[in-house]
């Protein structure tokens, strides 16, 4: 009980001593913006052969919104797979 009482008082103290918080090292954000950028594009490649199988596998794909909406399935995912690209070209 001491110990776990202890450990509640002083742990703020020893965060805002050892951490910064918010700050972090320099330089840091552009590589936390490159990885966020590699996302975006993954996210789009995704997105963008998932509109290319609702078209090709009109019937076939589950990823088609109950197999019967293959042309607004297509739609949605091209228009993902733009803002994801978007996304990760505007992140800079």
């Amino acid at each position: 009980m001491g110990l776990s009482l202890w450990l509640m008082t002083t742990a703020p103290l020893l965060a805002n001593k050892f951490e910064t918080i918010g700050g972090g090292v320099q330089g840091s954000t552009r590589v936390k913006i490159e990885y966020l950028q590699v996302i975006a594009y993954v996210t789009g490649g995704i997105f963008l052969v998932a509109g290319i199988l609702a078209i090709a596998l009109q019937n076939k794909n589950a990823h088609t919104l109950n197999y019967t909406m293959w042309k607004p399935s297509a739609a949605i995912f091209f228009v993902l797979s733009i803002a994801a690209f978007a996304a990760g070209v505007f992140m800079k």
